[in-house]
């Protein structure tokens, strides 16, 4: 790194390196009469041994006073049942030692010999052009980059976002202004505080650089919404014991609603809602991960994902890329869901009408609803499903000496794997279109706690999912001039509550020697 420059000396090191400048000065000595005082940092050096041990004091001093990197990120914050983002400061805030300062005590001491050596060329050279003046001698501060740049580096993840595009608010028939995207120079910001260091400035500013949204307001003025091209409505829980998902759930509707999709465009899921991490915004809550359900930072995302994807697919709408969950989910149909991971796992759609689309969210009450919006619906679409193939799952029993011998507590309810065949038919006028697809969702293990003690201590909390059902053949239509979806079921064995025991496939929280009394089970819910 750099040394800072000396605020009144044109060229500082010059008795190190003999500068050509300094060799043009008469070589004679400066009078003591006239030798200026010595400061570094405003301390005044006293000539002698001791001028060097109070340099290396000041110098210390300097190391352990603190520097802020500061810079604005966009928050998001909930206010009452709405999200709003705002503006907010975040810092990084050190000693310039936590840093990586260090001094450069071999150079303090010469910089201190050349101030007080009468022939040296340093106090010539103040004597020619500041006569009277004191020399004021910089701290020699040397930036280690490794130490200094893992803490920029987290600075950078809270600023750094994606420019946000212009949008629509569909309630107040407005639109909201594009956001530029924000880009934190880790390496344009060590230099700025290199030179702070030097300097001893105590507070910076990162070096940020903004990059221009995709759609502007101007481009938005006449956008047309007047009737909806496809829905579909997901339930979640709405308990306050589920708030955090609750809460994910509305923050990634918020990142969609209002999107304007253009003729064309290819909707990009990730790239719109961006990372489900905690440094924007998102809150720890249960993910499903290889099939088993645990605690993730993001948790709800794929709920609205699905629900896109499902509105979507009744609007006509492209489908490129979409995966299916490794389990059934109990919000939404088998062949509808859609699940994501950033980065790796993404939900793209292209929007193949010759108009733009509004994506519309709405959310409370435990029901989560996403329209697609734009001038006129033509379609009429129709999702066919069959089951073509059930596996069984299998289980795992684990030993537990709280429970009494031979009881069993299903703490992790199994679910068979499925093999479903999926179609679409697009009615247009008098054109149509199938699409045919096939899904596979792996079957989910059954963890069974079987007791092998006397009963005493705590029971594990069994799994309270209902049973999973899920008709073998379904077709439900949306059609232009609709508000309710028409539907042809038809259970099959694995639409019929109690068909799993029925199968062999699960035992059930069966006990012994004495079943207690069963808690009342969810109905099942047809999928």
């Amino acid at each position: 790194m750099k040394l800072p420059p000396l605020p009144v000396l044109s060229v500082l090191f010059a008795s190190v390196g003999a500068a050509s400048g300094y060799l043009l000065l008469p070589e004679r000595s400066v009078e003591a009469a006239t030798r200026p005082s010595i400061r570094v940092l405003g301390q005044e050096l006293h000539p002698g041994r001791d001028a060097l041990t109070t340099a290396r004091a000041v110098a210390r001093q300097f190391l352990r006073q603190h520097v802020r990197v500061t810079s604005r990120v966009l928050v998001t914050v909930q206010e009452g049942d709405a999200l709003r983002t705002r503006e907010e400061e975040r810092v990084v805030e050190r000693s310039r030692e936590d840093f990586g300062a260090r001094v450069d005590e071999t150079m303090l001491a010469h910089l201190i010999s050349s101030a007080t050596d009468p022939t040296s060329p340093l106090l010539r050279h103040h004597a020619a052009i500041a006569a009277g003046r004191p020399i004021e001698l910089p701290v020699p501060v040397q930036l280690n980059g490794a130490v200094a740049l893992p803490l920029l580096m987290q600075l950078k993840e809270e600023v750094d976002h994606a420019p946000v595009d212009a949008r629509l608010d569909v309630e107040s028939r407005s639109v909201v202004a594009e956001q530029p995207g924000r880009h934190m120079d880790v390496y344009a910001t060590l230099a700025r505080l290199d030179d702070a260091l030097g300097r001893g400035t105590a507070s910076i500013e990162a070096v940020v650089s903004t990059s221009p949204a995709r759609v502007t307001r101007a481009q938005l003025a006449n956008v047309e919404m007047r009737e909806v091209l496809g829905w579909f409505d997901t339930s979640y829980n709405a308990d306050e014991s589920k708030r955090d998902r609750t809460y994910n759930l509305h923050l990634a509707a918020s990142k969609i609603n209002g999107y304007v999709w253009m003729p064309g465009e290819v909707f990009d899921f990730n790239a719109v809602v961006g990372d489900r991490s905690e440094a924007n915004g998102f809150r720890m809550a249960t993910v499903i991960s290889a099939g088993e359900l645990i605690d993730g930072v993001g948790g709800g995302t794929c709920q609205i994902a699905g629900t896109l994807h499902a509105a979507s697919f009744f609007a006509g709408l492209e489908i490129l890329d979409r995966r299916p969950h490794t389990r059934p989910s109990g919000y939404i149909k088998m062949g509808l869901d859609a699940t994501v991971v950033y980065p790796s796992i993404n939900l793209r759609m292209r929007n193949n009408l010759p108009h733009p689309v509004v994506i519309h969210t709405r959310l409370g009450g435990g029901n989560a609803r996403i329209e697609l919006l734009g001038p006129a619906r033509t379609r009429a679409v129709t999702f066919v499903r069959k089951i073509m193939h059930v596996e069984r799952f299998p289980t795992r029993d684990i030993p537990d000496a709280n429970l009494a011998p031979g009881q069993r507590v299903i703490t992790q309810r199994g679910i068979p794997g499925f093999r479903v065949r999926r179609y679409r038919i697009v009615r247009d006028g008098d054109q149509a279109v199938r699409e045919r697809w096939e899904d596979t969702y792996p079957p989910t293990v059954e963890i069974v706690h079987v007791g092998t003690g006397g009963g005493s201590g705590g029971t594990p909390n069994p799994d309270d999912h209902p049973e999973y059902t899920a008709d073998q053949y379904m077709a439900t239509v949306q059609s232009p001039g609709e508000t309710r979806m028409q539907e042809v079921r038809r259970p099959g064995m694995t639409g019929v509550a109690g068909w799993m025991v029925a199968q062999g496939f699960s035992r059930g929280n069966a006990s012994a020697p004495a079943p207690a009394a069963p808690s009342p089970r969810p109905a099942p819910r047809r999928r």
